[in-house]
């Protein structure tokens, strides 16, 4: 530096006389070409100017740079100029949207790969009244970020605020270091609807009158008891002042204790409640009769459930599958039911019916009777030899009977004859049976009923016969199929 410095100098004074050039000026000189070489890099690009051989990159990304989007072509549809096409658009849903509920944004036409700035304010629409200052969703605010995909569509989710005084506002999704830009207004459901009720205690099914105002003309009013979503209880048409005069309503099924009748608009989104206190329901049951046999028919009555539901009806259990399901009409009653008592049921049983609405629940008992059969031979005693046959009354209807004979104490029973009842559960001068030769005493029969499992027992006298009797053995019985059972 020192050599470059000096010979300058020297040939200034040789030949001709020139400017001093101070070392402050060829720094500043030294800085300018370098912010010339970096505004060539980042400012002119960012302009929509390329500068051959100054910042030029062929590893930019569509980020990096941004160019202004070209106006979007217009087209006359159906007399109304609307867009060709290519322009950046959103959607709201929903766009008719409660303080506090969610909604989606979904936007198309941005460039792949951008970042996205979702912005809440009040519309700019015209005929839009302005927000006071400082007042809640005055000024727009950001909510959500979403990057752009493949093919420049993008979705985000934003919360609408709790308190909001401005009936519209506007959803701006903005391009971050671009001029493409979408709007979308959200209308935010407001009212001022009221309901008045006749009565504020009840139980369900009782009868009372509504009143409603304060809605928009002519929509559909949805009325729930205890809860505002799912399938209305009942739903009203508002007249052309958005009123409903004093109708008749059902007090509907919830749950016992303070609770509310909510009416909601369903174009206004407009809301109105009312408390209410509901009663216990207490239901009751007839069952006629109170005890039976198996193959017998209960039937049972109910009363005091809420109208329309069913009654689920369970055996000695609270809980688990139902063994019928009942509907009770208009004034929660239910006539003529029934169950067949099947042949393994002995002793005390339970019935519980319960309401699958209302959950209201009863209980009631009844009794399964035991078969008493009773039975006798063609005779009451005779002589080795003799032939007998039985008679039958009261087992159960058509079932199959097995005899078995014990000929001496301590002996093991044998099959000897089968036969079957009729629906009255009798039977006359059925099987047969010989006295062997050499029987002396008695011979007790035993008649077992195969679905009843009841027995009735016979005692046959058998007389002396003075001598050996030539009797041949019977052979082995073997019970025909359709006896079995």
């Amino acid at each position: 530096m020192q050599t470059l410095k000096h010979r300058p100098a020297a040939g200034r004074n040789r030949k001709r006389k020139r400017p001093k050039i101070s070392r402050k000026r060829l720094l500043l000189a030294g800085a300018a070409v370098v912010l010339l070489v970096m505004a060539g890099r980042s400012l002119l690009p960012a302009m929509g100017i390329k500068a051959p051989g100054i910042g030029g990159s062929s590893e930019e990304t569509p980020s990096t740079v941004v160019t202004k989007a070209p106006p979007a072509p217009t087209i006359d549809l159906n007399g109304v100029m609307v867009q060709g096409g290519g322009s950046p658009m959103i959607t709201l849903n929903p766009g008719l949207v409660r303080l506090g509920g969610g909604v989606t944004v979904q936007g198309s036409g941005f460039d792949q790969g951008s970042m996205v700035d979702v912005y809440l304010g009040p519309s700019t629409a015209p005929g839009q009244k302005a927000p006071p200052s400082g007042a809640p969703g005055s000024k727009p605010h950001q909510v959500a970020t979403a990057k752009a995909g493949k093919w420049g569509v993008f979705t985000a989710n934003f919360t609408m605020p709790n308190k909001m005084t401005v009936p519209v506002q506007e959803v701006t999704a903005q391009a971050r270091g671009s001029d493409k830009v979408a709007k979308a207004d959200a209308s935010v459901a407001q009212g001022a609807g009221q309901a008045t009720l006749s009565a504020i205690v009840g139980k369900p099914g009782d009868t009372i009158n509504l009143t409603v105002k304060g809605f928009a003309p002519g929509e559909q009013l949805n009325v729930y008891w205890g809860r505002i979503n799912g399938d209305p209880n009942l739903t009203l048409k508002a007249d052309e002042g958005g009123s409903v005069g004093k109708t008749p309503i059902r007090v509907g099924v919830t749950a016992v204790g303070t609770t509310s009748l909510v009416v909601v608009g369903k174009t206004s989104g407009a809301a109105a409640s009312a408390p209410f206190q509901v009663l216990r329901l207490y239901p009751s049951i007839k069952l006629a009769p109170y005890a039976v046999k198996a193959t017998q028919k209960i039937t049972f009555s109910g009363s005091g459930f809420a109208p329309g539901e069913r009654v689920l009806v369970r055996l000695n259990a609270a809980g688990g599958q139902p063994v019928m399901a009942i509907s009770t009409d208009d004034a929660g009653v239910f006539k003529g039911a029934g169950l067949v008592m099947p042949f393994q049921l002995k002793g005390a049983q339970s019935l519980v019916f319960t309401g699958e609405q209302s959950r209201a629940a009863v209980s009631t008992g009844f009794t399964i009777l035991p078969f008493t059969p009773q039975a006798r031979t063609n005779a009451y005693g005779g002589l080795p030899g003799t032939v007998v046959n039985f008679y039958a009354t009261q087992f159960a209807p058509n079932e199959a009977v097995h005899v078995t004979v014990r000929t001496a104490k301590g002996a093991t029973p044998q099959l000897v004859a089968a036969f079957r009842v009729d629906a009255k559960g009798t039977a006359r001068a059925v099987g047969q049976y010989t006295i062997p030769g050499n029987t002396e005493d008695t011979v007790v029969f035993q008649l077992h009923g195969q679905r009843s499992d009841a027995t009735a027992t016979v005692n046959f006298k058998v007389d002396k016969s003075g001598g050996p009797v030539d009797i041949p053995s019977a052979k082995p019985y073997v019970v025909p199929k359709d006896l079995e059972n």
